[in-house]
Order: C-alpha cells, then structure tokens, then sequence
C-alpha cells in the first residue's frame, strides 16, 4: 500500500517504484505458493551492483551518504517513509524464515527484502543528487 501511494506521489522515480511493487508481489506470492523466488535485476541492477550502488553513492551518483532533513522536499521523505517500513518488513522477514534452530528457510526472500529497501535508498540518493 505504501508502495503504491509513493508511486502516486513521487514522479522523479514512478517506474522505478513500479519494479520494486512487482517485485515484493513476486515474494508474496512464491511463499504463498512455496516456490523460490526467481533471481534478476532490480531496476537495472543485479544484486552485486545494487549493493555497491547503494554502499558507495558518491562513486555511482556524486552523492555521499545523508541523513534525510525536511528541507530534502516531499519526494525525498516520502521515499524514506517508504524505506523505513521495508526495512522494518525485512527484520520481520528475518524473524518470520528461520527454522526451530535459528537457521534461515527462505534466504531468496530475505535477500529480495534487504534489495528492496537498498534500492529505494538508492531512490534517495539519485533524487538528491539530481541524477
């Protein structure tokens, strides 16, 4: 929901937001139907490159790590909203998919959920940096 809400808003990135809602229904529905979830890029990226995007902005995008401020503007502090309710989707992931010994049964998921949430930090830094 808050997905789609982010898209109606913040038009900068509407098609980015678009891939990352197809992409939390593509985990919804294979652990419903416990299948694994299929491997493949998010937004343009594959999983090595998102997480160096989003590790090293200023290298891809003349941004260096920030802290969201109320002067950032709407389109930035929606996306953070966003981001903080996938992270917060992702520790419950992580608490949801692990057997009766502390052990992961779904890493393809876990893994999806942290993609997402990385990508839409990557959302924040390609807007602020104007890129």
């Amino acid at each position: 929901a808050e997905l789609l809400l982010c898209q109606l808003d913040v038009e900068q990135v509407r098609r980015e937001l678009g891939e990352i809602l197809a992409l939390a229904r593509s985990v919804l529905r294979c652990e419903v139907m416990e299948e694994p979830l299929p491997a493949g890029k998010l937004c343009g990226l594959t999983e090595a490159e998102l997480r160096k995007h989003s590790h090293f902005p200023q290298e891809y995008y003349g941004q260096p790590h920030f802290m969201p401020e109320w002067a950032d503007g709407g389109a930035i502090l929606r996306l953070n909203r966003l981001r903080c309710i996938a992270r917060q989707a992702e520790l419950m992931a992580v608490r949801a998919f692990l057997d009766g010994e502390g052990n992961p049964t779904r890493t393809d998921i876990l893994q999806a959920m942290n993609r997402i949430s990385s990508m839409i930090y990557i959302l924040m830094v390609r807007i602020k940096s104007g890129k």
